[in-house]
C-alpha cells in the first residue's frame, strides 16, 4: 500500500507577499520587486521546506495605483523562474502565460527552454484572459467566452505538439560521425486550426522530464473542461471542506469525459496563512494587511471575471445591468 503524500505549492507574487500593503510591513526588502537575489533566497528557503512547486500568477496589465502599491506580479515571471532555476535544485517552477493574446510557437518556445535549463522543473499554467486592459496592451478586445476557450484548446494542442517535436534520442551529438542531431527524428507538424497555426519544430530537445507539465486555473464549465483534458494540476480557490470536495469531484468528472485517469490530475486547494511569532501578532499582521486591499480594484475585477460592469460605487447600490451579448454555442475546438 503506497503512503499518501501531500503536495504543497507557494504562490510568488512581486517579491513582497499577496496583500497590497504587504510591502511596508517592517522589515520588508524595499527592492524586492526588482532583486532576483531575494527571489532566490525566498526559493530555497521554500525547498528547505520541503514546498513541491513555486507559482507565479501573472496577468499583462498594469492594474494597482502605483501611488501606495507595489503590482500584483513579478517584473516577468519567466525571468524570474530562470533566475531562480540556477540556484535551486528540486522545486518546481510554474508560470500563468495567457492563451488568449500569445502565440503557442512563443510559450512553447520558453516554457520548453525554462524547463531544460532547469534540468526538467517547469510547468505552465494555460489561462485564458479576462481583463479588458490587458487586452488593450495587445491592441485587442476580450472576445467571447466561447471564442477564448476555442482558441485556448488549439493553443495547449500545438504547443505540446511542439514539445514533443523531439523525439527522446534525437539529440546524437555523435562526434565521430559528425552528427549533432538525428533529423529523422525531429519532425515539424503542420497544424492548422482555426485560430492559431504553427509549423514546427522547436529547436530544443527534450528535457529530464519530457516537456513541461501544464497547468489551469479557469473555473466553470470552459474551464473544466480545459483542465479535465490536459492538466497536471488544477489551482483552485474554495471556502469550505465541502466546497474543495465538490470542486475536486467536478474535476474528477471533467478528466473522466475527457477519457483520462482522474487521479492524474492534482487539485490544489489555495490558503493564505499569517505566519508570526504569536497568535496575537498574526492576528495584528492580518488585519493591518486586510486594510490595505483596493476594494475598487478587487471589484474591477470581479466585474472582468463575471462578464458584468461592476464599479466601486455600486457595492451599497442595486444591481448592475447586464450586457447582452449572443453566446455561441461551446466547442472543444479540437486542432
Amino acid at each position: 500500500m503506497t503512503s499518501r503524500q501531500m503536495l504543497l505549492c507557494m504562490q510568488f507574487t512581486s517579491g513582497y507577499g499577496a496583500e497590497p500593503g504587504a510591502w511596508r510591513l517592517p522589515g520588508a526588502n524595499l527592492s524586492s520587486y526588482t532583486d532576483m537575489d531575494q527571489y532566490v533566497r525566498y526559493a530555497q528557503a521554500a525547498e528547505r521546506g520541503k514546498i513541491q512547486l513555486l507559482f507565479f500568477a501573472d496577468t499583462p496589465v498594469l492594474d494597482v495605483d502605483l501611488e501606495d502599491q507595489a503590482p500584483h506580479h513579478p517584473i516577468d515571471p519567466l525571468l524570474v523562474m530562470t533566475s531562480i532555476a540556477r540556484e535551486t535544485e528540486r522545486i518546481g517552477l510554474v508560470a500563468t502565460a495567457s492563451t488568449t493574446f500569445n502565440e503557442p510557437y512563443t510559450l512553447a518556445r520558453q516554457f520548453k527552454a525554462l524547463d531544460v535549463i532547469s534540468h526538467g522543473r517547469a510547468g505552465w499554467n494555460a489561462v485564458t484572459t479576462s481583463d479588458p486592459a490587458a487586452a488593450a496592451n495587445f491592441g485587442h478586445h476580450i472576445p467571447p467566452r466561447a471564442q477564448k476557450y476555442e482558441r485556448a484548446h488549439e493553443v495547449v494542442q500545438i504547443v505540446q505538439a511542439l514539445w514533443g517535436s523531439w523525439e527522446k534520442d534525437a539529440w546524437v551529438r555523435d562526434i565521430s560521425g559528425k552528427r549533432f542531431a538525428d533529423m529523422g527524428k525531429i519532425q515539424p507538424f503542420n497544424l492548422q486550426g482555426r485560430h492559431v497555426a504553427s509549423r514546427g519544430p522547436l529547436p530544443i530537445p527534450p528535457s529530464e522530464q519530457g516537456q513541461p507539465v501544464i497547468f489551469q486555473a479557469g473555473g466553470g464549465s470552459y474551464g473544466l473542461e480545459l483542465a479535465g483534458r490536459y492538466a497536471d494540476g488544477v489551482y483552485a480557490n474554495p471556502y469550505t471542506i465541502e466546497d474543495g470536495q465538490a470542486q475536486r469531484q467536478a474535476l474528477h468528472d471533467a478528466a473522466k469525459r475527457a477519457g483520462r485517469d482522474p487521479d492524474e490530475v492534482k487539485m490544489f486547494a489555495g490558503f493564505m496563512p499569517t505566519i508570526a511569532p504569536s497568535r496575537r501578532a498574526a492576528l495584528d499582521r492580518r488585519r493591518f494587511l486586510n486594510e490595505s486591499v483596493d476594494l475598487r480594484q478587487r471589484v474591477r475585477y470581479l466585474g472582468a471575471m463575471i462578464g458584468l460592469p461592476l464599479t466601486y460605487d455600486q457595492i451599497d447600490g442595486g444591481r448592475p445591468r447586464r450586457r447582452r451579448c449572443r453566446r455561441r454555442p461551446e466547442r472543444p475546438g479540437p486542432v
